[in-house]
């Protein structure tokens, strides 16, 4: 199916790869590592802005449909029942967007709750369908806004918005102006503190957002200079022993590395002496070892009549990667039930209300620990595509919705991790009961640990997701490139690969991955775009084969989806598409006759 060489990346919007990689190659003639220079093809800077910024003002769009129904829902309680009325002040004080809450019977005021600094409703000035809102103003540095809708009893009802959750989400990246041109929200960098949107430069991308004709403006990040540029982790190795009861006298005749970090086979040592060349060159003619390696860097790479139709909130209008993949039909067939799914990522949001009740526990490959909170929102939004909670009226669809997950933090909270927490997260999710492994991430190195330990999954019959990689190269990225992985590319909603998904001979299915929306930490709701979301797709759809057909194979399970994919491109596989794009419908119907 594939071949084998490697790193991490964050395949997501707000990390799509677009950089300069050194590569180690190894020679398996002669076990000599040589370091070599690899530019993959850069990508069209203008593209991957505009796709950033349409992704963003999606963002902001779910984010004032979300606030929008929680207006409705808190003006349909029966505040004369007192017990509905301690409800709403609880969920009032604890919701993170809103400050405070009224409902108006012509100008009366008839409830009040919570700290609102403003009633003043001439303040509303813009009007989007059913809702107004007003432009954004200062309360103790803070950013609100008030937000108003009429009832259909005639009544008004309005709310106060606190804005942290668009100015942190959006900071890194964009820049944000109100109606007027004014930026509330802007970056740290000099360069992008900008005013007014007639500060902006030429050449930056912006989109608006409808609902408020707000200006969002996606700040371009220069590449690193070569000179700061690393793929391994300087000074370190990850190695293996041919027989683990050598080790304890190695390390006794070997003081000049120190023991950094040890899980399942493999060890991380540190030379305070050499640079990882000479200690790789060193450590690869010890007789005692299988195999060692630097410890490369990683990121993150975001038919029946009857059809099952979720009422969750963002299905209709915004998840058209659903309808697109033919799932409605397929959810009549299986549902993922008891099949656990494992997300190597930058952690999950175990308190989100569209996960938090399959999730029973989880593991950090950085401590050891059960800590797999995420910082980041990369591997929350990648959980929430392969199996958020649905038909919950909350959120969105999963597209393995009664699957549990399984959550693996082999990335920090910037994103990145290396191959040897990615090798040892794998090992786990194994023996804790993954029968699928989604991996948003990869690099352009091959790394024996990590192939290892995609061997091992493999072996015990697991069902193994990698995203291709977002620089419109056919590099290999690793571990997308190893044979026992189904390598997943990113399509738009045209069916068509989208501009920026990695190619090649190792790609074997593909899925939606431009404008997804999911999950996002703390009950929020994002849209990205990247192979990251494509891949979780594919995941669910294992997650969803397995519940059918539990007898089936891994090998399997890669068969029924590549065979029963939607051909794309030339006739046949090709290198852009691989088998097509993935079809949950036909792939369920081919094994559901023979289900036993």
């Amino acid at each position: 199916m594939k071949k084998t060489v490697f790193t991490l990346l964050l395949l997501a919007v707000f990390g799509i790869g677009m950089f300069y990689m050194g590569r180690f190659m190894l020679d398996h003639n002669e076990q000599d590592y040589v370091l070599e220079k690899e530019i993959p093809q850069t990508l069209d800077s203008t593209a991957m802005d505009e796709l950033l910024a349409e992704d963003l003002s999606l963002t902001t769009s779910m984010f004032l449909k979300q606030l929008s129904g929680q207006l409705n829902r808190w003006s349909d309680y029966d505040l004369t029942n007192q017990g509905l009325e301690n409800a709403f002040h609880e969920e009032l004080a604890e919701h993170p967007h809103f400050n405070g809450f009224a409902i108006y019977e012509e100008d009366n005021l008839i409830i009040e709750a919570g700290e609102m600094s403003t009633f003043d409703r001439s303040l509303l000035t813009h009007t989007h369908m059913q809702s107004e809102f007003s432009d954004p103003y200062i309360k103790n540095e803070q950013h609100f806004m008030l937000m108003g809708e009429t009832l259909p009893d005639g009544r008004n009802i309005i709310g106060e918005v606190d804005l942290s959750f668009i100015r942190s989400f959006v900071k890194d990246m964009a820049s944000v102006a109100d109606s007027n041109g004014n930026f509330f929200v802007s970056g740290d960098d000099p360069k992008v503190q900008w005013e007014t949107t007639d500060d902006v430069p030429d050449g930056y991308q912006a989109k608006t957002v409808p609902e408020l004709d707000w200006q969002i403006v996606v700040h371009s990040k220069d590449p690193k200079p070569e000179s700061e540029q690393k793929s391994y982790i300087e000074n370190q190795a990850v190695i293996k022993f041919k027989n683990d009861a050598h080790a304890n006298d190695w390390f006794l005749n070997n003081q000049n590395v120190q023991l950094i970090s040890s899980s399942g086979p493999f060890y991380v040592v540190q030379s305070n002496e050499e640079t990882t060349p000479q200690l790789i060159e060193r450590l690869n003619h010890d007789y005692y070892l299988a195999f060692s390696e630097p410890n490369y860097l990683m990121t993150t790479n975001q038919v029946r009549v009857q059809q099952t139709k979720p009422n969750d909130e963002f299905f209709e209008p915004y998840q058209w990667n659903l309808s697109q993949i033919k799932i409605s039909n397929g959810w009549d067939l299986s549902g993922g039930e008891d099949v656990t799914i494992a997300v190597l990522d930058t952690g999950v949001d175990p308190d989100h209300l569209d996960l938090k009740d399959k999730i029973s526990h989880g593991y950090n490959a950085f401590d050891e620990s059960g800590d797999f909170s995420d910082a980041h929102g990369h591997g929350t939004h990648v959980a929430g595509v392969a199996a958020a909670m649905t038909n919950n009226i909350t959120g969105i669809a999963g597209v393995s919705w009664k699957s549990n997950i399984l959550p693996v933090k082999v990335l920090n909270d910037d994103g990145e991790g290396s191959s040897y927490e990615v090798a040892n997260g794998i090992y786990w999710a194994v023996e804790h009961g993954a029968q699928v492994i989604n991996m948003s991430l990869g690099d352009y190195y091959h790394s024996d640990a990590l192939h290892d330990a995609v061997k091992y999954a493999y072996d015990n019959d697991v069902v193994i997701i990698a995203a291709s990689g977002n620089d419109n190269v056919s590099d290999p990225m690793y571990p997308a490139y190893y044979p026992e992985v189904l390598t997943v590319a990113a399509l738009d909603q045209d069916q068509k690969r989208a501009f920026f998904s990695n190619y090649g001979e190792h790609v074997d299915i593909s899925a939606p991955g431009e404008h997804i929306p999911s999950l996002f930490p703390d009950n929020n709701y994002t849209v990205m775009s990247g192979t990251s979301m494509a891949a979780p797709h594919v995941a669910g759809l294992a997650g969803l084969i397995r519940a059918l057909r539990p007898d089936l194979t891994n090998q399997e399970v890669y068969d029924v989806i590549t065979q029963t994919a939607e051909d794309l491109g030339t006739n046949g596989r090709d290198s852009y598409y691989g088998h097509g794009e993935i079809n949950v419908t036909a792939a369920l119907q081919s094994i559901r006759s023979q289900n036993r």
